[in-house]
């Protein structure tokens, strides 16, 4: 516990998160205004869910910034032609929505949800799940994962501790550290019962999402960039997009 609230006291100081991205993924953002985050067995380090035990596996969703610009070509070549820049303030994570909800969800808002408490056949409804935890904290990048594993069953840390080095999904060798990642993570839990008795096998299992992301309100953009890596002709497919939404203003020189 005591290193969840280093990494999130930590992540207090910075006052500007960057979040990289491409063309597609910005249309959907901005058409959607919502950021998408990805349950953490679908990001792209492999062995951060390794460790966690099944009391959270595939329950934390994850949404990525880093908090420095000095490696902006690493990211640009890296996660995407787009930078937004967001005030560290404005990152606060407003509710849960699903992909079946994005288009106009934001005008109309349904706190009426029914939730269905013992029994569960399925857990891929919103009433199945509420979100126990929400926090931005910094990432911890270590050595010896082993060390911060969570011997009762409950990670804390889970989304927050990074080895230093490691393969990525496409079996690329990285330095994951150089990245100094700051994240948005969300916690999710079942409604009801944590564990659920298996009645043909006489045994406990621990439900999980049925869903690989969740979505959550587009914050207000500081700031758009665009790397200076790319044609000329890419350059201007990324000017039409922001000026089909109405966010040329933000783009920085």
């Amino acid at each position: 516990m005591d290193k969840y609230i280093e990494l999130t006291e930590s992540a207090k100081t910075h006052n500007v998160l960057y979040h990289y991205t491409n063309l597609d993924a910005l249309k959907c953002i901005l058409k959607n205004q919502s950021l998408r985050l990805s349950r953490i067995d679908k990001v792209n380090d492999p062995k951060e869910n390794d460790r966690i035990k099944s009391l959270w596996n595939t329950k934390v969703f994850l949404l990525c910034f880093t908090h420095g610009q000095n490696n902006s070509e690493y990211f640009y070549n890296k996660y995407g032609t787009i930078r937004l820049a967001f005030n560290q303030d404005a990152l606060l994570f407003d509710r849960m929505y699903y992909e079946s909800e994005l288009i106009n969800a934001f005008d109309v808002l349904n706190d009426e949800i029914r939730r269905r408490r013992y029994g569960y056949n399925s857990y891929d409804k919103k009433c199945d799940w509420c979100v126990y935890d929400n926090t931005i904290a910094d990432v911890f990048y270590s050595d010896n994962l082993d060390s911060h594993v969570a011997r009762d069953g409950f990670e804390s840390n889970a989304g927050l501790i990074k080895a230093k080095c490691g393969c990525d999904n496409n079996g690329n060798m990285c330095d994951w550290e150089i990245e100094a990642e700051t994240r948005l993570r969300v916690a999710l839990r079942p409604i009801g019962l944590e564990s659920v008795l298996d009645k043909k096998t006489n045994s406990f299992y621990y439900p999980v999402p049925n869903f690989e992301y969740i979505y959550t309100r587009l914050p207000e953009i500081s700031q758009i960039s665009i790397s200076p890596y790319i044609s000329e002709s890419e350059k201007n497919e990324i000017l039409k997009v922001l000026e089909e939404y109405g966010v040329m203003q933000k783009l920085h020189p």
